[in-house]
């Protein structure tokens, strides 16, 4: 792949970079999102719906880093259409988001039916001071999700919440 197709050419993105950059195995996030930036937010939106999903989830993890409301939307399909490792993805990056996204994300994650993916959604939403925003959903999830873990990590949200 050659460079991306963006008209300011100061925030230009190497494709091929990006994707060694998501190659590696352990990955500072931060740094990439400042690198490459909002302009490779339309390839990782590729890569979060590709067949690869070692790629599709360092992908959604990128993105929530990426301080740009196009990011918001890719989040958003991560939650709904993702693998479960990309759903966890989209749920530990909604609390990078602004409030309103957040509550979007948060809200596909919090009626995922993956265990892993709602202890991200629960975290989220405590990190973002959204658990009242939630109280039904978490509330719900304490008192009849399939799994024990989740019940009471939900019932401990509710309860600092009082």
């Amino acid at each position: 792949m050659a460079k991306s197709n963006s008209n300011t050419a100061a925030q230009d993105f190497d494709a091929q970079e990006l994707l060694a950059f998501l190659r590696q195995d352990e990955l500072d996030y931060p740094a990439g999102a400042k690198k490459f930036g909002k302009t490779s937010l339309p390839f990782l939106a590729e890569l979060v719906q590709g067949s690869n999903e070692n790629l599709s989830i360092k992908a959604a993890y990128l993105v929530g880093y990426i301080d740009d409301e196009a990011g918001n939307d890719i989040l958003q399909m991560a939650a709904e259409k993702g693998s479960a490792p990309v759903r966890i993805a989209a749920a530990f990056g909604a609390q990078k988001r602004s409030a309103k996204a957040a509550e979007s994300i948060l809200s596909k994650s919090l009626d995922d039916t993956d265990p892993s993916v709602i202890k991200f959604a629960l975290r989220s939403a405590s990190a973002m001071k959204l658990e009242k925003t939630f109280r039904t959903k978490i509330d719900k999830l304490s008192k009849t999700f399939h799994n024990d873990e989740i019940k009471a990590d939900a019932l401990n949200v509710i309860k600092k919440m009082k």
